[in-house]
């Protein structure tokens, strides 16, 4: 009977402490559960970030990718460009066997036509002839170029057929050296005046000579080239001209 008793008397203490126990187990439980929540939210957190950046690299690995593609088209447009440049290259070479020549034959007879015409300018004329025979044997440049220089040329002495020049220069009369005006009348005629006028005369085609006439054509001279100069408006020149023969 006693000791039922003392079962009795400590059977509270036993239930306290197995309540106590329990809170202690669920309130452990309840902690442990916190902090899995707080684990489950960083790891919820960090996937989130590992995706973003798993969606940003895919976005630049899809960018990159692009602009490769575009500049694998640009390459291969490039290739294909120098190919058909080194094919001109090459077909230009065959066409310089044949042009180079050509194109000095052209300066020759510009140069034997500077000649035998009336001997207006003949130093820069000649000289311009003389460039052009450089130029045509220089490797830097292009053909398209000295052909373009010499076309210039031909322009020029075709152009001196169809207007009038007066220009200042020296001719050598009776063993002396002259200060003269010069009057070109096309390609019809080449006259000169001394500025005193005491002294006049023309290019004789005919005795590859000049024509010696004195002061007999100073007033006309003098009205040409005045016209020439632009010093008087436009008039009619009447000066020698010995006829075109055919």
């Amino acid at each position: 009977m006693k000791n039922l008793i003392l079962v009795l008397l400590s059977f509270p203490l036993i239930s306290q402490e197995i309540v106590n126990e329990t809170i202690n187990t669920q309130v452990e439980s309840s902690q442990a559960s916190a902090q899995l929540q707080i684990k489950i939210d960083e790891l919820d957190v960090e996937s989130k970030k590992i995706y973003f950046e798993y969606k940003d690299t895919l976005n630049e690995y899809n960018s990159l990718k692009s602009y490769d593609d575009q500049l694998s088209q640009i390459v291969n447009a490039q290739i294909i460009e120098m190919e058909s440049i080194n094919q001109q290259i090459d077909s230009l070479d065959d066409v310089n066997i044949d042009i180079l020549p050509l194109l000095k034959r052209m300066i020759d007879a510009l140069g034997k036509f500077i000649s035998i015409d009336i001997p207006f300018l003949i130093d820069e004329r000649t000289a311009r002839v003389s460039d052009l025979d450089a130029l045509i044997v220089r490797a830097d440049i292009t053909t398209a170029e000295k052909f373009r220089k010499i076309f210039e040329a031909y322009q020029l002495e075709a152009e001196f057929g169809k207007t009038i020049e007066a220009y200042q220069g020296y001719l050598t009369l009776d063993g002396a050296e002259l200060a003269v005006d010069y009057f070109r009348l096309g390609r019809l005629g080449l006259f000169y005046r001394t500025p005193d006028g005491k002294d006049t005369g023309y290019w004789d085609a005919s005795s590859k000579d000049w024509n010696h006439q004195g002061s007999s054509l100073d007033s006309k001279l003098k009205s040409a080239l005045d016209i020439a100069n632009r010093q008087s408006p436009p008039n009619f020149i009447t000066l020698p001209l010995k006829p075109i023969t055919q």
